[in-house]
């Protein structure tokens, strides 16, 4: 399944962006950021949620990640980052996700000894977040760390209980992508876990969401490897021109059906 991102807050301060989901039948990944959680009221999300079910959309939901630590090895940080998680947890309930997306947040400068505390926290965290769950999928996105060692190591800890969420975007500019060339080491790590894929452009110096085909990034390389797995995905521009450029770039190369 194909989704298209969409930061919930959008619907009450650009309304067109819902007008543009529901006119091109885009299923949303679904922004559940702290702005949403605060200021939408239940009565609010069940609108929208009942919005894209008569619609016959899909929805999923990305978990905050502004200013959380699922790891911190401070107990006050870790206990309000799972507050926040859990109330996002709770609020999604009512659009009947498919699945989550929560960030790692791996923290891979830390010394030896600190790096299993954290480890030992985040897996914590993420149990919580799960049980919470009830049985809907999690994924976790890479972001800053630099090889999908930390991803391994949680995954496998958690006992296949969650899945990665490979961010393409991420590893071409944050993992240093454009100039390592090691995508396939990513998707061969990744790849033993259920995956979902995040998907945007830019030219390696930094995280500009651009549509498909408008960066650097090897895209031939994921669309072979995409041809023996198959895996969801979200597009992730960051405006509507972006949007009808990577639209048209699937479309351009038949590519939609891989999803």
């Amino acid at each position: 399944m194909l989704f298209v991102n969409l930061p919930l807050r959008f619907i009450e301060q650009h309304p067109h962006y819902l007008d543009l989901f529901l006119r091109h039948r885009l299923h949303p990944e679904l922004g559940l950021d702290a702005l949403a959680l605060d200021l939408f009221s239940p009565a609010r999300h069940r609108e929208i949620a009942r919005t894209f079910r008569d619609a016959g959309l899909s929805c999923a939901v990305h978990l905050p990640f502004f200013d959380l630590h699922p790891g911190s090895l401070d107990p006050l940080v870790r206990s309000v980052c799972r507050q926040r998680l859990l109330q996002a947890v709770d609020a999604a309930r009512v659009y009947e996700p498919v699945h989550f997306v929560a960030h790692l947040d791996g923290q891979h400068l830390w010394p030896p000894d600190m790096r299993e505390q954290w480890l030992a926290h985040s897996l914590e965290t993420w149990g919580m977040v799960m049980e919470r769950a009830d049985g809907v999928p999690l994924f976790l996105e890479n972001v800053f760390e630099p090889t999908p060692a930390q991803h391994v190591q949680v995954l496998r800890a958690l006992g296949g209980r969650a899945g990665a969420c490979l961010d393409i975007g991420h590893w071409h500019a944050f993992a240093d992508g454009a100039r390592k060339a090691d995508l396939a080491d990513w998707l061969s790590a990744l790849g033993a876990f259920p995956m979902h894929l995040h998907l945007h452009d830019n030219d390696g110096s930094a995280d500009q969401h651009l549509g498909l085909g408008e960066g650097t990034i090897p895209w031939d390389e994921l669309w072979d490897w995409l041809r023996s797995h198959r895996v969801s995905a979200t597009l992730e521009p960051h405006t509507g021109r972006d949007f009808h450029a990577a639209w048209a770039y699937l479309d351009r190369h038949g590519l939609r059906n891989l999803f």
